[in-house]
C-alpha cells in the first residue's frame, strides 16, 4: 500500500520539481537512477495509473530534480545501454 493517498494520475508538468511531483502524486512506486557517460544523472520515478479494471506504470523522467518527460515511450527512447544503473 502506498504511504500517500492515491490520487488520479494527470500528466505532470515540464519543469516540476521532485518535491512538487511527490506532493502531487505521492511517493513513486519505484525509482531508477542512471549515470550517463558524461557523469550526469537521469532519474525515472515510476507511478501507477489505476483504471477501473487495470493499471499502467508511468515512468516520469527527472534531470537535476526537474521533470523533463514521462511515459513508456519517453523512457524507452531516453535509456541507453551506455548508462550505468546506480539505483
Amino acid at each position: 500500500m502506498p504511504e500517500y493517498p492515491v490520487k488520479p494520475f494527470d500528466e505532470p508538468q515540464f519543469g516540476m520539481s521532485k518535491r512538487q511531483l511527490i506532493d502531487t502524486y505521492g511517493k513513486p512506486d519505484s525509482v531508477e537512477i542512471y549515470q550517463k557517460p558524461d557523469k550526469s544523472r537521469l532519474e525515472f520515478d515510476t507511478y501507477v495509473r489505476v483504471y477501473q479494471s487495470s493499471e499502467e506504470k508511468v515512468p516520469v523522467c527527472l534531470i537535476d530534480n526537474k521533470v523533463v518527460g514521462w511515459g513508456k515511450a519517453f523512457y524507452e527512447d531516453h535509456l541507453s545501454t551506455d548508462y550505468i544503473r546506480i539505483k
